[in-house]
């Protein structure tokens, strides 16, 4: 059940600048195909406050009865996790259950960042995973009562979606619990919003979204180890090509130094910074005001010539 050595392909990680990447795996639980048992969806982000890098939204798809095994293979948040754990119940996750993710990179945020959020984009992303399983578990989706928001019609978040398997077993009634790490602290705000974008919600669907469920609920863990195993590749990738960044993040020295002198030596950010945050913007302006400076003391200095 739970065999680490069937390999997986990490194009998702590999090959960012396809739109549509698929992780492949030949020993996924077929147990999501009883209609009998009910569905377990978690959801969970990587990657939300960094100045670098993407932000890697997962979801993994298991039954009800495989809780159980959540509880026995010690899943937890992921930030709580050795990176040799994550990346070893990764593997397990990988190889058992299905999994869907979205990567959106720095120059994605940065677009929608215009328009909207950052918390209306993570409920935008959150629910077009999930609508992306209703429409293989509900053959008549479509005959839904609520309107679907054209927002999820986004161009920076249309075919995404990585996913190492598509279901067609479509049924009118499968109980599907969806377990969310809430990024509001208002959670019923959070889960109306999410309701309201879903392309089927009857009462065989329930949304059980929460701050913190990553630390409470061992679906949104595994998420949340998904998420962040596939940013950390990425990062390790954009390592090989920009040199040391740190971790991405605002409050690592490392890459605020990268920041700095990538500035400095360019004159401009770097397409894998996130260029709407304040981080961003703060040192690009030291930069050009330095520059400014620059420019006049030279100025004064030519007409004392």
């Amino acid at each position: 059940m739970y065999s680490k050595n069937n390999s997986i392909n990490h194009n998702i990680c590999n090959n960012m600048d396809d739109d549509i990447n698929y992780n492949n795996s030949n020993n996924i639980d077929n147990n999501t195909n009883n209609n009998n048992n009910k569905i377990i969806l978690g959801l969970d982000e990587a990657g939300r406050g960094p100045v670098l890098g993407p932000m890697v939204i997962a979801l993994v798809k298991a039954t009800e009865k495989d809780l159980p095994k959540f509880d026995e293979l010690g899943l937890k948040d992921s930030k709580k996790l050795s990176r040799h754990k994550r990346e070893e119940l990764y593997k397990i996750i990988m190889n058992n259950y299905e999994v869907k993710s979205i990567i959106l990179e720095a120059k994605d945020i940065d677009k929608m960042m215009e328009k909207t959020n950052l918390n209306k984009i993570e409920i935008m992303v959150f629910s077009k995973l999930i609508n992306s399983v209703l429409k293989e578990e509900y053959k008549d989706y479509k005959n839904k009562n609520h309107k679907l928001n054209n927002k999820l019609n986004n161009n920076e978040v249309n075919d995404k979606i990585n996913s190492n398997k598509v279901n067609n077993n479509k049924i009118n009634n499968k109980k599907i619990d969806i377990y969310i790490d809430a990024c509001s602290s208002n959670e019923k705000a959070f889960s109306n919003q999410i309701k309201s974008k879903l392309v089927v919600y009857n009462d065989n669907i329930k949304i059980i979204a929460e701050h913190k469920a990553d630390d409470k609920y061992k679906i949104v863990s595994a998420a949340s180890i998904v998420a962040k195993v596939i940013r950390d590749k990425i990062i390790d990738n954009y390592k090989e090509i920009y040199g040391e960044i740190g971790s991405g993040y605002p409050s690592d020295k490392t890459t605020i130094n990268y920041l700095k002198n990538y500035v400095k030596e360019h004159g401009t950010l770097p397409e894998i910074a996130r260029k709407s945050w304040k981080t961003s913007k703060n040192i690009l302006k030291e930069f050009e005001d330095e520059m400014n400076k620059t420019n006049r003391n030279n100025s004064q200095q030519m007409k004392l010539i």
